[in-house]
């Protein structure tokens, strides 16, 4: 079975009601994807997708017509220069692999060799504070300067930042959004931000297929995939809306380190407390939950941080490929 034929499979099993990743994987785990390919009796062994023959929703002709559909997607999806990645394409980004929860396709544009190597993700409000802003872009400069890449939603404000820092050092940035990659980039106020990042080695990465214009739900979700694919986790200034809080609990979640910028060790500041983005912050690097980030020095020692868990999520992606290799072969 080729790659085509396994992004092919998947895409039509995900097209059955209740069909998602995990049901993917566990009916994997039962029969082989070329057997499922070959043979529709198969589809019974799934009680999921036995249930949906059982009620009349799928039968072998409409199986073989969401096949169809699985091609067609994929030739529409190329037509658009955006490339679908499998998770047993060599290009899949290890770091996701290694997740207990991973998307099974991804989409990309602009170049999938940005999606792997070292990398750090970066999150926080979309109202920073003017300091809060600016040691963004200049953290961001410094992680790129040393050679990672920066990973973050291309939202206005903190994101907007992070990936300004990173082109700015002429290193190499990812954006993940919240829509399909053929959909008029979102926010639209950063259209042709997001052009300037593929232009400079970057890429724009979706878990969505074609035709999912942006949602609020959807960009909730991304913000999951934007600590996975990062070796950890910079926090700028939280909001008090939550929306960075939930990313911050996918990053514990998945065992990332997590860095956050330090208010009170500016000397400008008389009192973080009354800084309302600072808070958060406060609250987690006093708990010890998170490393202060301010100086050079305390870069350095979280880029430390992140190489020592990288090597354990490596050791996890490659356990996790071998199993899906068992599976598939």
């Amino acid at each position: 079975m080729d790659s085509d034929q396994l992004t092919e499979l998947i895409l039509a099993l995900q097209m059955i009601k209740g069909v998602g990743p995990k049901t993917v994987l566990k009916f994997f785990d039962t029969v082989k994807p070329r057997l499922i390919l070959e043979n529709f009796r198969n589809m019974h062994r799934n009680s999921t997708i036995n249930r949906r023959i059982n009620e009349g929703a799928l039968d072998y002709q409409k199986w073989k017509s969401m096949l169809a559909d699985a091609r067609e997607l994929m030739e529409k999806t190329r037509s658009y220069g955006i490339q679908i990645l499998n998770y047993q394409d060599a290009d899949y980004p290890d770091n996701l692999r290694s997740l207990n929860h991973y998307p099974l396709i991804i989409y990309v544009k602009g170049n999938v060799k940005a999606l792997q190597g070292p990398s750090v993700g970066f999150i926080g409000t979309r109202r920073p504070t003017e300091l809060g802003y600016k040691m963004a872009e200049r953290m961001a400069y410094q992680f790129a300067k040393d050679g990672l890449t920066v990973v973050s939603g291309l939202s206005v404000g903190t994101n907007t930042a992070a990936h300004t820092g990173a082109l700015k050092a002429g290193g190499t940035t990812v954006a993940i959004l919240g829509h399909s990659l053929e959909q008029p980039i979102y926010p639209k106020e950063n259209k042709d931000f997001a052009q300037e990042i593929i232009d400079n080695g970057g890429a724009l990465m979706s878990t969505y297929s074609l035709g999912a214009i942006v949602r609020r739900q959807f960009l909730a979700a991304r913000d999951e995939w934007e600590s996975g694919l990062a070796d950890g986790l910079v926090v700028v200034e939280t909001d008090q809306n939550g929306k960075t809080e939930s990313a911050l609990q996918h990053a514990f979640k998945q065992g990332r380190p997590v860095g956050m910028l330090d208010h009170s060790q500016c000397p400008k500041i008389d009192d973080v407390m009354k800084i309302e983005q600072a808070i958060g912050n406060q609250e987690f690097i006093r708990k010890k939950r998170a490393m202060p980030l301010w100086d050079i020095d305390s870069l350095h020692r979280f880029e430390a941080t992140m190489t020592k868990s990288r090597e354990e999520f490596l050791k996890k992606s490659k356990r996790h490929k071998r199993l899906a290799e068992i599976r598939l072969f």
